[in-house]
Parts: structure tokens; C-alpha cells; sequence
């Protein structure tokens, strides 16, 4: 059982104020909350396989590759492209178009707020 000096101090924690009139009602639910968790620790739960995710998804992203200029990428695997492929244009053929650029990076203004 927790005590309203315990619940009190959680709320405080938790950065919420009980009214002293409600203080016996908050306590009880948080006894009961913790009545049925003592309840689930008394499932036999060895022969259950532990899971990060309840809903079975795995990682469907492909791994990172880096690409050299004039080539194609390779074809995603999960079906076609939403966009035909074009062969990549040479970085120095796209900083041709920028305003300022630092080598290979584009230098944009500082905007701060």
C-alpha cells in the first residue's frame, strides 16, 4: 500500500496538485493500479519470448550506399520507384546553379530568430 504522504510526493514529481479533499480518492487508484500489477507479476511468463515490438514489424530500409557521380542507383527492393531513374549530375555541374558554395558545400544565411 502507498500512503498519501507517498502519492503527495509523486505528485509533486509529476508536477501536478491534488486538492486535500481529493487526496483519498487519488490514493486509492493509485492502490489499485499497483494491486493489479502485483497481479501480473504472478503470470508465469518464462516460456514467453521477449519483443521489442508488439506488432512484428522489422527494418524495410535499405542500407546506405554511396554513390559516384554518373551512375545509376541500384533499384529499391521493395518494388519500383515512384521516380524514373536519372544518371546523378556531377556535383560541379550542380554548384554552377548555386549562389555561394564552399567546395562541395552549399553555403546558406544564418537565420536565427
Amino acid at each position: 500500500m502507498i500512503s498519501e504522504e507517498e502519492v503527495l510526493k509523486l505528485a509533486n514529481l509529476a508536477r501536478l496538485e491534488i486538492e486535500p479533499s481529493f487526496m483519498p480518492v487519488v490514493t486509492g487508484h493509485v492502490n489499485s493500479i499497483l494491486e493489479y500489477v502485483q497481479q501480473l507479476d504472478k503470470v508465469d511468463t518464462s516460456a514467453v519470448t521477449p519483443m521489442s515490438h508488439v506488432h512484428g514489424a522489422t527494418n524495410v530500409l535499405r542500407e546506405d550506399a554511396v554513390l559516384t557521380p554518373g551512375t545509376n542507383p541500384e533499384p529499391l527492393p521493395l518494388g519500383e520507384p515512384a521516380v524514373l531513374q536519372q544518371e546523378m549530375l556531377p556535383s560541379e555541374a550542380l554548384l554552377q546553379n548555386v549562389p555561394d558554395h564552399s567546395g562541395r558545400f552549399i553555403r546558406v544565411p544564418l537565420i536565427v530568430e
